[in-house]
């Protein structure tokens, strides 16, 4: 892991890319603020899909945003698994276009960083290359380069808590510190994440009985003092963020994945699968007029981060950022 405030080198790769999109993700990178917490000197290159081995390293770290093609699952799936096999160091980013079923590929990979390549900026992509080469996946920092403006504001809850009360807790201390037009989205989200983590992480609400809706959320629950749930609100000139963490790291990478596509229509469809699903409905709607970061790490800590800009064309953002590891693999 890197400390904050050092530098380091990884190199960056663009397998697959076209020369346009190549050259403007290079050019994304290689223009990022340095003089931040953390300060990055990506070494970028541009690899044919059919050569890679000409440039990937066999060895070490390194990052890799490979564009998915439309040819299928299973070439798609094979490409990453060959990749793998070479240097299972490398970590991965899919370059997607809407049209293709990208998570059905990021969930035969175990993938969780899939970003649209018609909408991307060079602050999701800095973000990304901290989070995926320093380990470093947990918080605001990658995303707040030059700090916050407002914040960090912060509730935790332990001990017999009301889920009614919760909620309206953390609306009275976060809603008077963002923009007026922002408060009911704010409201929205806040409420869906609070729930969901007195539901099933603390709560104790398993997959199944969720997809069947067959246990509502506990209105009141008694959270012990090592399961404390936090709630943190930071800002900047251009965006808001809330985070609410629990201590179960109970939520799954392929559980997320496969929420968002029920939700989601893809290529042809008319109507996502999963219209009237019950579940997921909440983290796919913060998924679409947000940006959503979710990070797991299993059987400690679950961390949700919604990022909601000034700017409404910034937040239908619709890329996948979720990282899931082992307490073993940091």
């Amino acid at each position: 892991m890197i400390a904050g405030g050092q530098s380091f080198k990884h190199p960056v790769f663009f397998v697959g890319c076209d020369r346009l999109l190549g050259d403007s993700l290079c050019r994304a990178l290689v223009s990022l603020e340095l003089e931040s917490e953390w300060r990055l000197s990506p070494d970028v290159q541009i690899c044919d899909r059919n050569y890679w081995k000409e440039l990937l390293p066999q060895k070490g770290p390194g990052l890799i945003f490979i564009e998915m093609l439309n040819e299928g699952v299973a070439i798609e799936s094979a490409l990453i698994q060959e990749i793998r096999a070479y240097n299972a160091n490398l970590q991965m980013v899919l370059l997607v276009e809407p049209t293709i079923d990208f998570y059905q590929i990021a969930s035969v990979c175990r993938i969780g960083n899939i970003i649209r390549r018609d909408r991307f900026d060079s602050s999701i992509l800095r973000a990304l290359v901290i989070r995926l080469l320093s380990g470093n996946i947990f918080g605001f920092s990658p995303y707040f380069p030059n700090g916050f403006s407002t914040g960090p504001i912060y509730k935790t809850f332990h001990g017999e808590v009301i889920l009614d009360e919760l909620i309206t807790t953390c609306f009275d201390t976060i809603i008077p510190r963002i923009p007026k037009d922002h408060s009911s989205i704010f409201k929205c989200f806040i409420h869906e994440l609070l729930t969901n983590t007195v539901a099933y992480a603390i709560g104790g609400i398993t997959a199944e009985d969720r997809d069947k809706n067959l246990t509502p959320a506990p209105s009141k629950i008694v959270i012990p003092e090592r399961r404390a749930i936090k709630v943190t609100l930071v800002g900047d000139a251009e965006k808001n963020a809330v985070s609410v963490q629990d201590s179960s790291g109970s939520l799954s990478l392929l559980r997320v994945l496969e929420k968002l596509r029920r939700h989601t229509c893809m290529g042809d469809e008319k109507t996502p699968p999963g219209m009237w699903d019950g579940s997921g409905r909440g983290m796919s709607l913060i998924h679409r007029d947000s940006r959503l970061v979710i990070n797991i790490l299993k059987g400690v800590r679950t961390e949700t981060i919604f990022m909601h800009y000034l700017k409404e064309e910034m937040n239908r953002y619709e890329s996948v950022i979720i990282t899931e590891v082992t307490p073993l693999a940091l």
